[in-house]
């Protein structure tokens, strides 16, 4: 893509005259960093299908006899959470900057245009902190892979398959538990998460977990929580998301946002692939353009489905 400047051009004209300007003057709008890895169990790999297997036993005790009457049985099934290959390509001209106010980003000397100070802020400040916004908001819950066509660039939501489709997938095969609490509403939301909770296998009531949602709805359960009487601006040190009763805690994810979707698992389940050489940026100069290449390897989902509670309904009934 094209190192565009006309505005700046327009504004300013078509010359660099040097004074107070630098890359302070330059903002940005806030970026999303990367959230869900944080709520995460890292597992870096250098496999690109990570496989599991998921053990379980049948009931083991019976009575005493004397003869020999076997019983229990261990079942051990498989389970594979996918890691996706992303990049990052693009391509600009820095000699674009030169008769220009962002002269200073530009080099009179270097031949080597890779080394300009444009070269280093444009990483840093942009395709490093919007490739995090982009896995983040697009790939890592509503994510839904689709094979690229060949020579044209693809759209980061199609890059990889997030939480959202994997969820939907188990409730529709029956390894992930559906709990029915019906639609979202801003004045019930607080009701229906402790009925979701109640949801939840007994055996797993009383482990440490987050209840994620929208940001949005995080914001409508602390509404209707402060509208049950809990707390109130006087108390605002005793605002949380905890959920009474249980080691639970209600958790915004900007990656759901725009959903009105519900899933908890323990932290462990959890789980953020990646590539054990992480992510390394490649600068390649042609002439006089410089291109930004980076690839890498990432993927998230569970490691036993069974472990997941989510208030998405099997498709084809009435799903959130």
């Amino acid at each position: 893509m094209a190192l565009t400047v006309a505005s700046i051009i327009s504004a300013f004209g078509s010359y660099y005259e040097k004074g107070s300007q630098n890359e302070k003057r330059i903002l940005q709008l806030l970026t999303q960093g990367r959230q869900l890895p944080n709520y995460c169990t890292p597992m870096p790999t250098e496999e690109t299908i990570f496989r599991l297997g998921n053990s379980s036993i049948g009931e083991v005790v019976q009575g005493f006899q004397k003869a020999f009457t076997p019983k229990g049985g261990i079942e051990i099934k498989p389970n594979e959470i996918r890691l996706y290959k992303l990049k990052i390509d693009d391509e600009f001209t820095p000699d674009d900057l030169q008769a220009t106010w962002l002269g200073f980003f530009a080099s009179l000397s270097d031949v080597e245009r890779k080394n300009w100070p444009f070269v280093k802020w444009a990483i840093e400040k942009h395709y490093k902190t919007r490739s995090d916004s982009d896995v983040e908001k697009q790939g890592y819950y509503k994510g839904v892979y689709e094979v690229p066509s060949a020579g044209v660039a693809g759209s980061a939501i199609n890059s990889m398959t997030g939480l959202k489709k994997q969820i939907q997938d188990g409730v529709d095969a029956g390894t992930i538990n559906s709990v029915d609490i019906e639609p979202l509403d801003k004045d019930t939301i607080f009701d229906q998460v402790e009925l979701f909770t109640d949801g939840i296998s007994e055996e797993y009531q009383g482990e440490d977990m987050n209840v994620f949602m929208s940001p949005y709805w995080y914001k409508k359960y602390m509404q209707d929580k402060r509208a049950q009487g809990f707390f109130t601006k006087y108390n605002a040190n005793e605002i949380d998301g905890s959920i009474d009763f249980t080691p639970l805690n209600v958790k915004p994810l900007v990656s759901m946002t725009g959903t009105s979707d519900i899933f908890c698992t323990p932290k462990p389940n959890l789980l953020w692939l990646y590539s054990a050489d992480k992510k390394n940026y490649k600068l390649e100069e042609s002439k006089r353009s410089v291109a930004v290449l980076a690839d890498w390897w990432e993927g998230v989902g569970f490691g036993i489905n069974q472990a997941v509670w989510t208030n998405l309904l099997p498709s084809g009934s009435g799903s959130i």
